[in-house]
């Protein structure tokens, strides 16, 4: 009976060996990334990697400057190993990879590189904006205000599976879209575009609708920019019905940076959903996708006048540039008679200004095209009404300087004010007289303007 026993007992310690062995084999290499992430001349770069094995193993670092690789040896300190690649020169492109072998197996990370002294490209604009795993798509939105170009950026599948790595061919412009397909959907695609880009723009992986799923993006130094890490999908389904649990469509982020179950929008704007997506959990939440704040039109004010030089200024109080796309200046109370319309080129900046000149002087300012003159005159001693309108034809600003003797009337002869301005003191301030600035800062102070 005892000799049964042990046997049994043998057979079933084997047996989980057997299954232990299938269930966790070889090495992991995860996690890699190196320090600094802008490299000069100067810096050492630190690689640090997670390697995890039931056996003992060694890693070693390998670099590339020239045609031979390096190899490093890796030091493991609170669970992560870490190696030293020596400083090199400006211009040098390093390549770099991991490996680490036990008895029984050998493996190698994927190969990254970084340039030395390389142009500082800002990522934090990246989002991950859709994904759809009916259609099985990727889309990559940068929300920044300079294109970035996506060479060694790269998407994680699950934590651990390298599915897609950029190169120096693609980049997203400002406000644009990145669409990336499925290798598995790459023959449909080709099937109806044979000059489709299957090197550049297709992950090596499939994605699904159904299942939990996480894909992160990184940069080519190996850190987070975006984490969508959807763990509890059941969630999903037990709130909303959605059988199998899988998703109608895609998901996808609205204008408030949060994802939502929405229709499919591939490279183009996402149509904000109304169901959130449930059970996502952990990674980098980012700041949500700015929405452009409404110009205010209270900033823009006519700022100075001038009689002799004959030029309207107009002064922006805000922080936002402000387009006079459309909007029309008048003279002298004939609303209908309008002396200048703007057209998209003319744009005050913020804390900024515009200059108009009249079209009698046209000849002394060959430098500006034919938009920046309104068709009047301006004098310096006359009554005079100059209002600024919006393109609905609401009034924005407006100035005057009336006859005390004739009220009401325009055109009138007044005191000769030449060569002096009518001024905002300061910009934006109470009108005043004082000296010219155009296109500049009024003076901080002036003097009262004559009526007579």
């Amino acid at each position: 009976m005892k000799k049964i026993m042990f046997v049994a007992l043998a057979l079933i310690i084997g047996l989980a060996s057997c299954v232990k062995d299938k269930q966790y084999p070889g090495i992991k290499i995860t996690g890699v990334s190196y320090t600094p992430t802008q490299v000069t001349e100067e810096d050492d770069v630190t690689v640090t990697a997670t390697i995890t094995s039931f056996k003992d193993f060694t890693a070693k670092l390998y670099y590339v400057t020239d045609a031979e690789p390096t190899p490093v040896a890796m030091t493991e300190a609170e669970g992560l190993y870490t190696a030293v690649i020596p400083a090199q020169a400006t211009g040098t492109v390093v390549k770099f990879w991991i490996e680490a072998e036990n008895d029984e197996a050998t493996e190698k990370s994927s190969e990254m590189e970084y340039e030395v002294g390389a142009v500082i490209i800002d990522y934090s604009g990246l989002r991950l904006n859709e994904l759809n795993g009916n259609d099985k798509f990727i889309e990559i939105y940068n929300a920044g205000a300079e294109a970035v170009n996506m060479n060694g950026v790269t998407i994680y599948k699950d934590t651990e599976k390298l599915t897609w790595t950029g190169s120096r061919e693609v980049s997203v412009e400002p406000g644009g879209y990145l669409l990336l397909y499925s290798e598995d959907v790459a023959a449909d695609i080709l099937n109806n575009d044979p000059t489709f880009d299957t090197v550049n723009y297709i992950f090596h992986s499939g994605l699904s609708a159904k299942k939990n799923v996480r894909i992160e993006l990184k940069t080519p130094a190996g850190e987070t920019i975006d984490d969508f890490n959807l763990t509890q999908i059941e969630l999903n389904g037990e709130h909303y019905g959605y059988a199998n649990n899988e998703a109608p469509a895609s998901y996808s982020r609205n204008a408030d940076g949060n994802w939502y179950y929405a229709d499919a929008t591939p490279g183009a704007v996402n149509v904000d959903g109304v169901n959130p997506v449930l059970g996502l959990e952990g990674g980098v939440i980012p700041t949500p996708i700015p929405v452009p704040e409404e110009p205010d039109y209270t900033n823009l004010v006519i700022n100075e006048l001038n009689g002799d030089t004959k030029f309207i200024e107009f002064y922006n109080k805000g922080d936002q540039d402000l387009s006079m796309e459309g909007m029309y200046i008048t003279k002298d109370a004939v609303e209908d008679d309008i002396k200048w319309t703007g057209d998209a080129t003319h744009v005050v900046p913020a804390h900024g200004y515009l200059v108009l000149y009249s079209i009698d002087t046209q000849a002394d300012h060959p430098e500006l095209g034919e938009n920046m003159f309104f068709n009047s005159g301006l004098s310096a001693k006359k009554s005079v009404r100059i209002a600024l309108y919006m393109s609905d034809g609401t009034e924005r600003d407006v100035f005057t300087r009336e006859s005390s003797a004739a009220p009401g009337e325009w055109g009138a002869s007044m005191s000769n004010v030449a060569p002096k301005s009518y001024s905002r003191i300061p910009d934006g301030g109470e009108w005043m007289l004082a000296d010219p600035t155009p296109g500049e800062a009024n003076p901080d102070s002036g003097d009262p303007i004559p009526q007579e």
